[in-house]
């Protein structure tokens, strides 16, 4: 069931963002993690597509997403690349059997996940990318988690919708770049955590954000220190030290 006052509360926070500087590498993935959350379904991703109008994994609430949003690519197949391709919302409410996606279907019933609800991110003719929400059990969402995935799916546009058209098209290639490459360090760090402290890579993703978030710092540099030996993870907050 969705929480009606933290919906509202994360719609407000977003739209505010907006109106100052960002790196969008640092609102995807807040806005992956507090998905999850607000609208109770098991996790959320999102794909952008590069110059060469390609789609590529950008950011997602855990490990096991992030291995769907991936091998979504690596097949040509999948909810989020149709919903890229034919610019419209695709629902499929059950994996098990939907003969649109006979190869990566079996696959995400296999890892957890079980019903995917994918979002162009569109503005007119242009589509940017896919916003995604997935399940664990069978079924659709109801009208208000759908009403909500549309909403923050235009919001996810609108961070891509400043300047004019060829301003627009280098901003996003550039902003797509900055979002890889946060990913590979943010990836690096998540690794190094993990091993260090014993921790499942989605526990030590949860530990470098909440350092991030606590500090006032950007999770892209919290992971470089990271990863550059600069931050030691004894000074993270490890759970055992809550």
């Amino acid at each position: 069931m969705v929480d009606d006052s933290a919906a509202f509360a994360l719609l407000q926070r977003f739209a505010e963002t907006l109106v100052r500087r960002y790196d969008l590498d640092e609102v995807l993935s807040d806005l992956a993690g507090e998905l999850k959350r607000v609208l109770d379904v098991a996790g959320a991703g999102v794909m952008l597509a590069d110059e060469n109008n390609d789609l590529r994994f950008v950011s997602s609430s855990d490990e096991v997403l992030t291995r769907l949003e991936d091998l979504q690519i690596e097949l040509g197949e999948g909810p989020c690349l149709r919903a890229y391709r034919t610019a419209a919302p695709v629902i499929a409410t059950d994996l098990h059997d939907d003969e649109r996606f006979p190869n990566f279907g079996p696959r995400a019933v296999e890892s957890g996940m079980v019903a995917v609800f994918s979002y162009p991110l569109q503005y007119e003719e242009q589509v940017f990318g896919a916003l995604n929400l997935y399940r664990r059990e069978p079924g659709t969402l109801d009208e208000q988690q759908q009403d909500l995935g549309a909403a923050f799916s235009d919001i996810s546009t609108l961070y891509l919708m400043h300047g004019s058209d060829d301003e627009r098209r280098e901003q996003v290639n550039r902003q797509l770049q900055g979002a890889l490459d946060s990913r590979v360090i943010i990836e690096q760090a998540k690794g190094f955590v993990a091993a260090s402290c014993g921790l499942a890579i989605s526990d030590a993703f949860e530990v470098i954000r909440r350092y991030a978030r606590g500090n006032g710092r950007k999770l892209r540099e919290v992971a470089s220190q990271i990863v550059q030996g600069h931050l030691e993870v004894d000074e993270l907050p490890l759970p055992s030290r809550q």
